[in-house]
C-alpha cells in the first residue's frame, strides 16, 4: 500500500464517520440537551451532508487526474 492510498483510505473513513456521527445527530443519540432541537437537526444535517459529500468525491475521483 502506497502512501496515497493510506491517505485515500484516512479520508474514506473520516468521511464515513461524519456521515454517521450527522446519523446520530439527526435521530437524536448525541443529544445532550444543550442546544434545541433546530439547531441540532441543523447540524446534524449539515455534517451528514458533508460527510457524505466527501466520500463520494474521494470515491469516485480518478487517481492520475489533476485538479486545475
Amino acid at each position: 500500500m502506497t502512501f496515497k492510498d493510506w491517505v485515500r483510505s484516512m479520508i474514506l473513513i473520516l468521511a464515513a464517520a461524519l456521515a454517521v456521527t450527522g446519523l446520530l445527530m439527526l435521530t437524536g443519540v448525541l443529544d445532550r440537551g444543550g442546544i434545541s432541537r433546530e439547531l441540532r437537526i441543523a447540524l446534524g444535517a449539515a455534517v451528514f451532508l458533508y460527510g457524505s459529500y466527501k466520500f463520494t468525491v474521494t470515491w469516485f475521483r480518478q487517481p492520475g487526474r489533476r485538479e486545475r
